[in-house]
């Protein structure tokens, strides 16, 4: 049937809609993808960046946005389980690993981020002898290697060997505030303070806006009795993290020592209301009603910080200042006794960790270190010296003994006979 001209007209104006609708669907979905991919690309290449300013947190944050985008990469998971163990956050990395694997399968990649968490865990358990054999320096993980050894030796109380990653690691990249940072605390707690001092500038000097090495500095700078100094970092990250609560610690800390101790009040009151157990917050809050004559007010919270960490010898002298102006003379009494003993514990420490660093297989200062820091109430770092004790004379009764009394009262019954039959029959 023959159409007529007016129809065919109609028809073919319809097909050049048609044709013009889909040509403009195309280019839409066209434009979308391709705007799509670009989003993509720059995500990642701000991911990229980030890491190589070392903002971890930031890079965190990209990889989020990064993985709604592109929820079936398994490139993008495994770096978000890395970023995430660099954080600390060990749970997320191992739910991002996890995907990561689902993803793509167990790979060499994958199977070597498991073992730098367990090892940045302080789960070592041999794992860091075999990295540091199989991954040499001119591994493409060694940086990464470095890093999570010198977090699981921290956590060890393993001085020597962290102090060694870092030196290690600060050869390959000498501009990295991390490795510098944790040397300084090392150096920090053989009481080399001049040289940690210059550890913690190196590591501020190389990132600027890190909290955590502005307030390592700051802390040192504390202890140096130097607030003014001091006060410089840490209102340099509150002007960034108004909340963060170890920067507002540590101002306080500069106001008491500048002996402005009304202007530290708000600020100690301002942690303590979101952590109230905090034993420096109690400490700090103490001091600056005692620095105020305000004894009866001191009295509660330096009590409160004596029972939360019973090794603050700060918090204890306050209280016995306390209540000596209180006339407590008998009570005061029993505190300064066990100031002195604690003191004295302090510096026996010190002396043995010194000397721990020129002997480095020698059991006995370990061993003592350990004794101590147990009873002073630093079961973590005691149990550390304990077991460094150990690795250098794997046979060394009085550890094994110390160690079996310690599980023995926490109920650890299969660890506490472990030792116990270690110390009897080595």
């Amino acid at each position: 049937m023959l159409r007529s001209p007016a129809l065919h007209r109609s028809w073919r104006r319809w097909l050049v809609r048609l044709l013009g609708l889909a040509l403009v669907a195309g280019l839409v979905g066209a434009g979308g993808w391709f705007w799509q991919r670009q989003r993509v690309r720059q995500t990642w290449q701000q991911i990229q960046s980030a890491l190589e300013r070392h903002d971890l947190h930031d890079a965190s944050a990209l990889l989020d946005r990064y993985l709604q985008l592109q929820p079936d990469d398994s490139t993008g998971w495994l770096l978000a389980g890395r970023t995430a163990r660099r954080l600390g956050r060990g749970a997320d990395a191992e739910k991002f690993l996890e995907r990561c694997q689902q993803l793509g399968g167990v790979t060499a990649a994958t199977e070597l981020e498991w073992d730098l968490l367990r090892v940045q865990q302080g789960k070592l358990e041999g794992i860091d002898a075999r990295l540091r054999m199989t991954v040499g320096p001119d591994h493409p993980a060694a940086l990464m290697v470095l890093e999570a050894l010198a977090r699981g030796y921290l956590k060890r109380e393993r001085l020597q060997d962290a102090f060694q990653a870092c030196e290690l690691w600060l050869d390959r990249e000498p501009e990295h505030p991390r490795p510098a940072q944790w040397r300084g605390w090392i150096l920090e707690r053989l009481n080399q303070l001049d040289k940690a001092l210059l550890d913690y500038q190196r590591a501020v000097k190389h990132a600027p806006d890190d909290p955590e090495a502005r307030l390592a500095l700051g802390n040192l700078l504390v202890k140096m009795r130097k607030p003014a100094e001091a006060a410089e970092h840490f209102e340099h990250i509150l002007q960034r993290s108004q909340g963060n609560h170890e920067a507002l610690l540590g101002l306080a800390a500069c106001r008491i020592g500048g002996g402005q101790p009304a202007q530290a009040i708000p600020l100690l009151d301002r942690v303590l209301a979101e952590q109230p157990e905090s034993s420096v917050g109690l400490m700090l809050r103490g001091r600056a009603a005692l620095e105020q004559g305000a004894f009866a007010e001191a009295e509660p919270w330096l009590r409160r910080a004596a029972a939360a960490d019973p090794s603050a010898a700060e918090a204890l002298h306050g209280l016995v200042q306390c209540l000596r102006a209180q006339d407590k003379q008998a009570e005061a009494d029993q505190w300064s006794a066990r100031v002195d003993q604690l003191l004295a514990d302090l510096r026996r420490l010190d002396e043995l960790i010194r000397a721990i660093g020129r002997q480095p297989t020698d059991a006995r200062p370990r061993h003592e270190a350990g004794v101590i820091a147990l009873r002073i109430g630093r079961p973590q770092e005691g149990l550390g010296w304990l077991e460094d004790a150990l690795r250098a004379q794997g046979d060394h009764r009085p550890s094994h003994a110390v160690l079996a009394d310690y599980y023995q009262k926490k109920g650890e019954q299969a660890r506490a006979e472990f030792h116990r039959r270690l110390a009897e029959n080595p």
